[in-house]
Formats: structure tokens, sequence, C-alpha cells
């Protein structure tokens, strides 16, 4: 078993058909993308990697990227992946459990590793540039591997800010690429995917799609050389988070493009209702799917997002917390401790950050509730019930969830960006119609950095001088 050999009949049969597309690179073939995966393989063979050592990858999502990743990974070669923004002392403590033998990187990549020292003691330096840009003219190699096998590592700062190792063996990503062909994510649609999630355009590689990649720091003006692009590289299914989705809501607003859009994908339990509603508007035949899922386990449940809507309308909710009914091949339990599931789609945790091999029980973390409509999100377990709910009585009645609340100094305060102006605006007195507040704050809210439509409360209030407690 390999899971990179899903893309390998995409390479001769579809070799002229585009595989990638972004702004620096233009349109890249299945084609030139195989040959640049052989080349990866034919430098790393020549340093003396062979299945088994891990490399450690940095670089932006591209042709580069996937070309490192496809080619590393039919070799058997585990890639890591970090965090590069991890404070520097959880870098060099993960580089010294993985320990891997080399580390593949652009020059921007390697300013960055020189910065941290056990980066620096990788015995090896592998320019990405120099090995995609010799293409090379053998056929890539598949390298048999044990289903169990790693194919990636992952390390996250985790929603506590620690850091957090997940294993992704060959056996997972080929059971993953199976269950989110089978659950829609196709959808019958051909043409190419308008790629924000990276790990989403190496599963359309595998299928012999073609994905428009958005960059990270992506601005207007990149959505505008996609909006002009010719038909055929139309983007005609999306998968991302809310932020971006209201984003590009508001960039239809003002510009033409992205018509051919017929299938939507969000992920997260807490995307407000009105950005999926002004979505339906603009996307008035797109199928749209509200996914719920997580870093260790993705998909769990998801639901037509048309269907989530109405159901958390009907419960006077702001945000769309209803979430649909689990995929049929995850085993689910609710716990007082938060919802423990189990499938061949989630992963294993790396030695040291977890317990048990194989398939195994791994805590959500969140309160989900079952009902007739299927599950309910109820707030993480961490996060207190009567806090949570207080809050989405905030956000129906502010029309607005741009704000949290936290106990400080053993007062109940809610913090947000124009909370006391949006409140006026409706005519809501805080402090009399929301007895349990007792301060009022105005603050500027900060995103988490993988999920920007998550409110990151420890950094906005540290950014305020603030500390819950």
């Amino acid at each position: 078993m390999n899971c990179a050999s899903r893309v390998l009949p995409h390479l001769a049969e579809r070799s002229r058909e585009p595989a990638l597309w972004t702004r620096a690179s233009g349109v890249v073939s299945f084609e030139t993308l195989g040959s640049a995966a052989a080349a990866v393989q034919r430098v790393a063979r020549r340093e003396g990697l062979r299945a088994g050592d891990p490399v450690l990858l940095l670089a932006e999502p591209g042709p580069q990227l996937f070309a490192a990743i496809t080619g590393l990974l039919a070799l058997g070669v585990p890639v890591l992946f970090v965090e590069p923004w991890m404070p520097i002392a959880d870098i060099a403590h993960v580089v010294e459990l993985v320990r891997p033998r080399a580390f593949v990187a652009g020059t921007i990549g390697w300013l960055w590793g020189a910065r941290v020292g056990a980066v620096r003691s990788i015995p090896r330096w592998l320019h990405i540039g120099r090995m995609t840009r010799a293409l090379s003219a053998a056929a890539l190699h598949i390298e048999e591997v044990d289903e169990a096998a790693p194919a990636v590592i992952t390390f996250t700062s985790g929603t506590t800010g620690k850091p957090k190792g997940i294993v992704r063996s060959h056996g997972y990503m080929w059971r993953l690429h199976e269950i989110l062909a089978d659950h829609g994510e196709r959808d019958g649609v051909v043409g190419p995917e308008l790629g924000v999630l990276p790990n989403l355009a190496l599963f359309h590689l595998g299928t012999g799609r073609g994905t428009v990649i958005v960059p990270r720091r992506w601005s207007d003006a990149d959505l505008r050389a996609i909006a002009a692009l010719p038909a055929r590289l139309q983007p005609q299914s999306l998968s991302c988070g809310p932020a971006f989705l209201l984003r590009l809501v508001e960039y239809t607003d003002r510009a033409a493009g992205f018509r051919d859009l017929r299938a939507v994908h969000v992920g997260g339990a807490l995307t407000d209702c009105r950005i999926f509603e002004r979505a339906f508007d603009r996307w008035p035949d797109a199928s749209f799917t509200h996914v719920y899922g997580g870093t260790e386990a993705e998909p769990v449940a998801h639901a037509d997002a048309r269907v989530a809507v109405r159901a958390s309308r009907a419960r006077s909710l702001f945000q769309t917390l209803n979430v649909g009914w689990p995929i049929p091949e995850i085993e689910a339990r609710p716990t007082p401790e938060g919802l423990l599931v189990r499938g061949p789609n989630v992963a294993a945790p790396f030695p040291g950050h977890g317990t048990g091999d194989g398939p195994r029980w791994h805590c959500m973390g969140d309160r989900v509730v079952p009902g007739e409509e299927g599950w309910w999100f109820g707030g993480r377990v961490a996060q207190p019930e009567e806090q949570f709910a207080l809050e989405q009585r905030l956000y129906a009645a502010l029309e607005t969830s741009k704000c949290f609340v936290e106990r400080v100094d053993g007062r109940v305060v809610l913090f947000g960006e124009g909370v006391t102006a949006r409140a006026r605006e409706r005519g809501i007195a805080l402090r009399r119609d929301f007895a349990e507040i007792e301060e009022v704050r105005e603050l500027e809210i900060v995103r988490d950095r993988r999920h920007r439509a998550r409110i990151d409360r420890a950094r906005s209030l540290a950014r305020g001088g603030y500390r819950a407690g």
C-alpha cells in the first residue's frame, strides 16, 4: 500500500489537464507535477533518504509543496509539518521527538530554520526549488509500505496553546480519501476546486481534479486574478471556513466572478447563520454542506447547510449550531467529558501525545447534544455551559459574534468590538437585559491563526492588557 498511488493514474490519463494553479506559477499539469515529484525522489535518494526517514517540510501551498509531498510519500518518507509561528522551544521539542533526517524548504524557510537550533542540527538541508525544478523523465516510483507506516506527521499549537502531534498513516490517508469521495466532496463536480485548505488539494489530486490555490495571505488582487481565469479553470467547488466564505461573498458584492460554484463545504460549528444566508443568495443553485470535525477527526458529521440554518433559526440562534448527523463510518458517544469518536478517519496521536494504537476513541472536547434534527453543538467542554449559553443569547440580541464573556477579577465581563454602539443601535441595555453581565469593555478581537473565524480569547485579552480569572 502507498497513499500516493492515488495520484499515479492521473499523471498519465490526465497528463495535459490542470493539476494546480497559482498566481506565481500559472497552470501546472498533472504531467509536470509528476515530473517534479519524480525529481524530488531522485534528489531524496541521492541524499540517502529511504522509506521511514522523516523529513521536515516547510513551503507555501503551491506546485513545489505538492510535488514534494507526492514524491516523498511515494518513497515512503514521512513528511513532518509544524506551524512556523509555534514558540521556538516547542518547535525544538518537536524536532527532537521526531528526529527528521532532512529539512526541505525554500530560501525563506531556510531563514526561518536558521533561527531554531534544533532545525539547524538536522543533517541535510535541501532546497525545494532546486529539487522540483530539475524535472525528471523517470516515472514516479511507488514504494510499498505497511498501511500503519506514517505518511504525514503534524504538530500544531492546538487550542490550548500546547503542541499537539498526530500521525496520519498511509492506511488512514487511503481510507480518508474513500470517505471524502463517497460523502459528497465531489458532488458530481468535475471542474477545479477553489483551494483554501491544502490537505483537500492533496485529496483532489488523488481524484484527478485540479485545484486553483488561494494563497495563505490572500487579497482582493488574488481573487480578481482567479475570477479572470478562462472557463476551464473557473472553480466549481469550494471547501473553506466561515471567514473565507464571508470574504468571498463580500468580494462578489463588489466585483464579478465565481459564478460557477456548484458545491460549497464549510467547516466548523459556529458559522454565523447570516454568512450562510448571504452565500445562499449569492449561489442559489449550489449545494452547501455544513461539516463538523477536527484536526484529529475529519469529517465527523455533516448537514445540508440550508437545513442546519433553518433548524438553528427556529431556535432563535445567531450561529449555525446544528451540525447534522454523524457519517456512517464514525462511532460516537456523547459524554460529560466531551464527544468521543472512533473510526477509520480518526488519526493516531504521535507517541507521547496520546494513547492507543489502531482504532481508538478520541475526545473532541466538544459538548454535543443529539436531537431530532441531528446533533447540536453546545460549546467546548472546557467552557462553562452557562457561559456558552449567555454568549449565544448575546449574539442573537446584538446580531454579531464579535464578542465573548470572561470572568476577570471575579467579575463577569463582556468584551467585544463595538458592542456598546451595537447595543445602542438595537435598543438594548446590556446591564439591564443581561443580568449576568457586571461590566462591558471594548476590546479588539484577535482571531485564531489556524481557525480564522474563531476568537482567540487569550490573545485578545492579552492585547487589551487583561487576564482571565
